[in-house]
């Protein structure tokens, strides 16, 4: 019996890859040309900390009720939910429905009138627009 998997072994590989790939970013630190880039976004991540805060509550305070509403419309049916069922834990597909919705897509919309609550749906969908 195998220890692991192939699909395993893949999943360390690509994680193994992507590890040395950020490491090569720190290598380049080491050029004068190129540590003046990797500094740079270095310090942007580290300033957008506060920012990040905010959105983050910011999907949380539109996602809730999303998922609210979501107790009211038949579970089976994946086409009338109003955040999609991607990994099963529902707090990360809130997460990655607002995450997706601050990006522009606007997949669910039509799920907005499949349910009792068409119009607090559209009225929480713009003021998620406006405000994310």
């Amino acid at each position: 019996m195998a220890f692991y998997s192939p699909e395993l072994n893949k999943v360390f590989a690509s994680i193994t890859s992507s590890l040395l790939t950020f490491k090569i970013f720190d290598w380049l630190r080491l050029f004068e040309k190129t540590a003046f880039i990797i500094i740079l976004v270095k310090q942007t991540v580290v300033d957008i900390g506060q920012f990040m805060m905010i959105i983050f509550f910011a999907w949380l305070m539109f996602g809730f009720p999303m998922v609210i509403l979501d107790q009211n419309r038949n579970i089976d049916d994946e086409d009338s939910l109003l955040v999609s069922n991607i990994t099963g834990i529902w707090l990360i597909d809130m997460l990655i429905n607002q995450y997706l919705l601050s990006l522009g897509e606007f997949t669910n919309l039509d799920a907005f009138v499949k349910g009792p609550q068409t119009a607090m749906c559209y009225a929480f969908f713009a003021l998620t627009t406006f405000i994310v």
